[in-house]
């Protein structure tokens, strides 16, 4: 009796709506969202714009989420709206690889609600040229709801991190269990690894886990806007994940650079840079704890971007490949926004696409797909020559998102690139090429950027970001020596050094063998670059 009250409840509700609807001149409309090439039912996200500007609401329950200056539903593959009177803007995307479907709506306000089906056109198709999508860094949402959102955003991999939290406990954390999540299908899927949070030393993603690392039972170090805890050491950490077999990623380079950064790296206990994350890699990162602390001045040793202190680590010769995450925890992101693309070949899975971010074998991106090589070598190959050589070196981006730059980086400067400010898209692409051939007379590496001009930045997407896309790189090395810069080795021992001289501060540690834990790693890290 009660169901039935509820339906004829709910029933009426409807027809209520759309009465009203009618009186204002307008009326509902229900639409199917299909791919053009098969004709299946897809999930997409969906924006509905009325004549003021102001977002009109699917109806039904659904997860959202804000971007491109837009409020978007996230729906099933089918949806009923109520249209105002007037012309009503709509915008169906699904991920970066499939162009926007826009197009005006009108309500007829007499007769049934017309039937529509909007065909979305996929213009890169990843698995065809061998690679698997997934973002690297994200807590919420759960994974029994994160899987809709990854059909929505074309993801195939999704990792999810616990985060001890003495003051807020995410849902997230309870659901950790060393492997795919039980929520996965062979298209979409999902595991919780662990991030461990250090407001000065810095944060780590650790992926592939069997068990959580213990010893990390709340965040480390103090926001001062904030609160304070007790500091922790990052490198118990990362050696733990090593002994399991996991993988080890800095989180968000790009507003997080942390003091231990390239410690971890001196010790070999990092796989992978995430590059972009949360702020923009090509301004500075918002946590300057590392050279506020360090006892230099800023003309003695200057902040970096998150993008010139990745090319000092490489500099260095660190072999370090790109990830990329969104780090989402509520509606201000989509899952995927920042994405790492990793070459896996035939194979598919979570597992692969680890291992090919590993290897080298990835680009990261909000938007452009880019495709790069040298002398028909791709991200990650190591290639052993003598003397000098020169080389063909070949990019191509292309999105649907506007750029205006793409450029070849040769040890971490700009050698070639194509600037066109205006850039127009055919067929709903923006596109640009460069190739050139690039002399190398030392131990060198190469890799592609989409990254916008500092001084026409366009803070387009989630959190200020702009178009961005960066590629793993190639290494060129003579007579198989590791690439080595004399200013960049000096400016990393500087940066130790600024540890060093924080840590003679006596700062509070949750246990006094981390500071001491702490202070050796420092010293092991600064021998090593001082023997380059």
């Amino acid at each position: 009796m009660a169901s039935a009250l509820l339906a004829a409840v709910l029933i009426c509700g409807a027809a209520c709506t759309a009465t009203r609807a009618a009186e204002r001149g307008g009326g509902q409309i229900h639409a199917r969202i299909v791919d053009d090439a098969t004709g299946a039912t897809v999930a997409a996200r969906v924006a509905l714009t009325d004549g003021s500007g102001k977002a009109v609401e699917v109806a039904g329950e659904h997860p959202h989420v804000d971007c491109l200056n837009k409020r978007w539903c996230y729906v099933g593959g089918e949806f009923t709206a109520v249209l105002p009177s007037g012309d009503v803007m709509l915008e169906i995307r699904r991920g970066i690889e499939t162009r926007p479907f826009v197009a005006t709506l009108r309500a007829n306000s007499r007769g049934p609600a017309p039937e529509k089906t909007f065909r979305l056109q996929r213009w890169f198709d990843r698995r065809k040229a061998g690679f698997v999508a997934g973002d690297i860094h994200a807590h919420l949402p759960v994974p029994a709801e994160a899987r809709f959102h990854m059909e929505v955003e074309d993801l195939d991999t999704q990792v999810l991190l616990h985060m001890a939290d003495s003051v807020s406990e995410l849902p997230t954390n309870a659901l950790f269990t060393g492997k795919l999540d039980e929520h996965s299908t062979p298209e979409q899927q999902i595991f919780v690894g662990q991030e461990v949070r250090e407001w000065h030393m810095g944060h780590l993603t650790l992926l592939g886990l069997k068990e959580l690392v213990p010893g990390y039972p709340d965040m480390g170090g103090g926001l001062e806007y904030w609160r304070s805890v007790p500091h922790l050491d990052l490198t118990p950490a990362a050696r733990a994940t090593r002994a399991q077999g996991g993988m080890i990623a800095w989180s968000h380079l790009c507003s997080l650079p942390g003091a231990e950064s390239p410690v971890l790296a001196a010790l070999g206990l990092l796989d992978a840079i995430e590059l972009v994350t949360w702020n923009d890699p090509t301004t500075l990162p918002n946590h300057l704890a590392p050279w506020q602390e360090s006892g230099f001045s800023q003309a003695e040793f200057p902040v970096m971007r998150a993008l010139d202190l990745y090319y000092t680590l490489l500099n260095a010769g660190f072999r370090l490949p790109v990830a990329a995450g969104t780090d989402k925890f509520f509606e201000d992101i989509p899952l995927g926004s920042n994405r790492t693309y990793a070459h896996t070949g035939s194979v598919t899975g979570f597992d692969a696409w680890l291992a090919a971010i590993k290897a080298g074998r990835s680009f990261v991106t909000n938007g452009p797909i880019l495709e790069f090589e040298v002398d028909n070598h791709r991200s990650g190959d190591v290639i052993e020559f003598n003397g000098s050589r020169q080389v063909r070196v070949r990019a191509k981006a292309r999105s649907i998102l506007p750029f205006a730059m793409i450029e070849i980086i040769h040890n971490g400067r700009s050698v070639a690139h194509r600037t066109v400010y205006g850039l127009e898209p055919v067929d709903g692409l923006y596109t640009m090429e460069v190739d050139t051939a690039v002399r190398i007379d030392e131990s060198s590496w190469l890799a592609a950027r989409v990254a916008e001009h500092p001084d026409i930045r366009r803070p387009i997407l989630p959190r200020g970001l702009s178009v961005f896309a960066h590629t793993s790189p190639i290494y060129f090395l003579d007579h198989g020596k590791p690439v080595r810069e004399g200013a960049s080795i000096a400016y990393l021992q500087k940066y130790v050094r600024g540890l060093l001289h924080w840590l003679d501060g006596q700062p509070d540690f949750l246990r006094a063998s981390d500071r001491a834990a702490a202070r050796e790693a420092a010293e092991q890290a600064l021998a090593y670059y001082e023997r380059l």
